[in-house]
């Protein structure tokens, strides 16, 4: 398979610098570049979300080798392995012997965001390897998810930052003693982390890449039903700068299912206007009650539902009977199962029945409708949202929020 210009000159970057971070946003073609440039230097051990196993196994094939292991199960991951390509889950990287890393010379860390909490088993074991392999190839389009803080295993791993955890968050995360111990949520000397990481980081934006390309149109659509009146507990600006606000509010958690089961009604009609004119439609939810709903609401359209429950076999055959069968019109899914890794080009339009507050997985998510074979499209993003509720303050905010990645690389 021929790579794209731009492709090729990702490969190069990654192959003249040996440890690096292919930051390009989503959609822009990661994949394919980094596994010609992996198969240089063989063998190769790549690490990715579950639900990227096959999209790196067809990489490794599409570049006429198929000398390939892709690893499932805990006992399987224990086991060392002969192949010169092994792919690898997040998940079962803590399983794997750090003895068995030393026979690589190559590592891939796709979605490198996975590895940000520095005290996570899958982290540990990740700076493991990249302290026992010298090629070390780092993909994400989001590599700052919320905070410069979670930079510091990445950057360390790679022998970008020498320095401790605490060194690291002292400088750019703003650390200070706050009343419930260590706050390093903040940011710090970002242009001096910015000129540090740029010698060893590629970050081209989709436009840069694709002369044609439009920017997405975004609408924020807002039902009139009634708003849960807990919803005034909560503060907007606090629940946004907390990443795990779900969890962390007392609460909020019961509120937000019940606004999304409300929202299902209004919703399938809303989808099922868009199913009828536009094609195929792509639709994100966050509980799983709200998607069973969905699809039951929608199955006139035969959709194809991948939540985290749904077995990695079953998720590829529902993404390849979304992407080629023309029957199959829509597909329902929670956004931390289908955000990453995933083709989803069958469709121009994305649907965010309960979108998440984070500006980087939104972006995740509904680049999962482009491909760099699609010329002179403008993909189409609708919240949807209940007028004058918590929700839609707070993804009126998002959406006007400047986000970090473009000020650190």
């Amino acid at each position: 398979m021929k790579l794209y210009p731009h492709q090729e000159t990702s490969r190069d970057f990654l192959l003249d610098r040996k440890r690096a971070i292919l930051a390009d946003q989503p959609r822009v073609g990661k994949t394919l570049p980094t596994a010609s440039a992996a198969l240089d230097n063989l063998p190769a051990l790549i690490v990715c979300p579950s639900i990227a196993k096959p999209v790196w196994l067809r990489a490794i094939t599409a570049l006429g080798h198929d000398d390939v292991v892709v690893v499932s199960g805990r006992k399987m991951a224990k086991e060392p392995h002969g192949a010169s390509v092994v792919v690898v889950n997040y998940d079962l990287l803590p399983d794997m012997e750090p003895k068995h890393f030393l026979r690589y010379k190559t590592l891939v860390l796709d979605e490198s965001h996975r590895i940000k909490s520095h005290t996570a088993k899958r982290t540990k074991m990740a700076m493991k390897a990249m302290k026992a392999i010298p090629y070390v190839y780092a993909l994400s389009g989001t590599p700052i998810p919320n905070r410069p803080i979670e930079l510091w295993p990445l950057l360390h791993g790679l022998g970008i930052f020498g320095g401790s955890y605490y060194d690291f968050a002292s400088r750019y995360a703003k650390m200070w003693v706050a009343p419930w111990g260590l706050d390093v949520s903040g940011a710090s000397n970002l242009p001096e982390l910015k000129a540090m990481m740029k010698p060893r980081v590629m970050r081209r934006k989709k436009e840069d890449v694709f002369t044609d390309y439009q920017d997405p149109q975004v609408s924020l659509i807002t039902f009139d039903l009634p708003v849960d009146k807990r919803e005034r507990d909560f503060d907007a600006t606090a629940l946004m700068a907390n990443p795990h606000a779900l969890l962390a509010f007392e609460g909020l958690a019961e509120v937000m299912k019940e606004a999304g089961l409300r929202k299902v009604n209004p919703a399938a009609e809303f989808i099922s206007d868009l199913l009828e004119s536009d094609g195929k439609v792509v639709v994100f939810a966050h509980h799983k009650d709200v998607v069973a709903q969905l699809c039951d609401k929608l199955k006139a359209y035969k959709p194809v539902t991948i939540t985290g429950d749904t077995p990695a076999k079953q998720r590829e055959l529902h993404m390849n009977a979304f992407q080629q069968d023309p029957n199959t019109k829509v597909i329902i899914g929670n956004i931390a199962a289908m955000s990453e890794g995933v083709d989803l080009s069958a469709a121009d339009v994305v649907v965010f029945v309960e979108a998440t507050w984070q500006t980087s997985a939104l972006e995740q998510a509904s680049s999962r409708v482009e491909n760099i074979s699609k010329q002179s499209f403008r993909p189409l993003i609708y919240l949807l949202t209940v007028r004058a509720s918590l929700d839609h303050t707070i993804l009126g905010k998002v959406l006007q929020k400047l986000n970090i990645i473009d000020q650190i690389i």
